[in-house]
């Protein structure tokens, strides 16, 4: 990444991030980064080709955030489809975080997902064949009784999920302690609510094709209610970034590359069908109107290149 390069955030957007976070000189607030060794110790981290966008308009903003709120423990969620960029966001922060001596540590949902037997069961019989990633997958009372007890001041053990075990299936792995002030809480439906009562279960079906079959609408049926039971998890929540992608196809181009790296990486990822099989499930699964509907805190909108395009504020009560 150039963190000089072209920018393609509106100058204006990137205002009222700033204002959001309380930097009354955001001016101060670039050069004070400029002239620290951050950047030079951690740009090896991006892609080469990563829009600085994501540096100054995600990454050191989250950091400037975690910063002000120092002092108090704060979960920071964050949302965002598959293979946007948001696993290198994290690792970014992470080593960013340690560098400042700031305490933060980033969790992913998906580390709390069920043990392989339990997970194996949770999965069964969906209709794209996934071995995980849909609502009902992961263990909340396991992630409600951490949090929780985090949020009491306590050291708590965080686990840890490896999606290459299993040829591919995945597994837990282990665990890692966490006494972090600051966690950051991240996965691809975090802050997803249900749908309205009464909302058929076809909303935001057009974009489908081949279109929706009958044993997906069941499916798309029980997501919705295992949905419900995340709300819990959701109000846990101090504060929620959203990257939104601003074409929703836009995942089976990134989980593609995703699956790419990890094959590179790791040397095993989904074959052909199991990919396809996930695709599917991410643009079927939960309606698209279900994304537009977060409650973000922060919403900044990715186009199929991963270039940040636009930014919202909610509007604090």
């Amino acid at each position: 990444m150039d963190p000089d390069g072209q920018r393609d955030l509106p100058a204006l957007d990137q205002q009222r991030l700033l204002s959001y976070l309380d930097v009354s000189d955001p001016v101060a607030w670039e050069q004070r980064w400029r002239s620290s060794q951050l950047l030079e110790a951690t740009l090896n981290l991006w892609p080469a080709s990563a829009s600085p966008d994501w540096l100054w308009s995600l990454g050191l903003p989250l950091l400037t955030e975690a910063a002000r709120d120092q002092g108090q423990r704060r979960l920071i969620g964050l949302s965002a489809l598959p293979g946007c960029g948001k696993t290198t966001l994290g690792h970014w922060l992470e080593r960013a975080a340690r560098q400042l001596d700031l305490p933060l540590q980033v969790v992913s949902i998906d580390d709390f997902y069920f043990e392989a037997e339990r997970l194996d069961q949770a999965m069964g019989g969906n209709p794209w064949g996934v071995p995980r990633a849909l609502p009902g997958s992961h263990d909340l009372p396991l992630l409600l009784q951490t949090l929780s007890r985090w949020k009491d001041g306590e050291q708590v053990d965080l686990p840890q999920f490896d999606k290459s075990l299993r040829q591919g299936r995945g597994d837990r792995c282990g665990w890692r302690s966490c006494s972090a002030q600051i966690l950051l809480l991240e996965g691809w439906f975090v802050g997803c609510q249900p749908l309205a009562q009464n909302t058929s279960i076809e909303l935001g079906c057009e974009h489908l094709f081949p279109s929706i079959r009958s044993e997906e609408r069941d499916a798309r049926a029980a997501v919705q209610v295992e949905l419900r039971r995340y709300e819990q998890i959701w109000s846990e929540l101090d504060s929620l970034w959203q990257i939104a992608a601003q074409d929703f196809r836009s995942p089976q181009i990134w989980k593609r590359q995703q699956e790419q790296q990890m094959l590179q990486n790791t040397g095993v990822a989904l074959d052909s069908d199991s990919l396809k099989g996930f695709i599917r499930m991410i643009l079927t699964a939960i309606p698209p109107q279900s994304f537009d509907r977060i409650q973000a805190d922060v919403r900044v909108e990715v186009d199929p290149d991963r270039r940040l395009r636009q930014l919202r504020i909610r509007q604090k009560a």
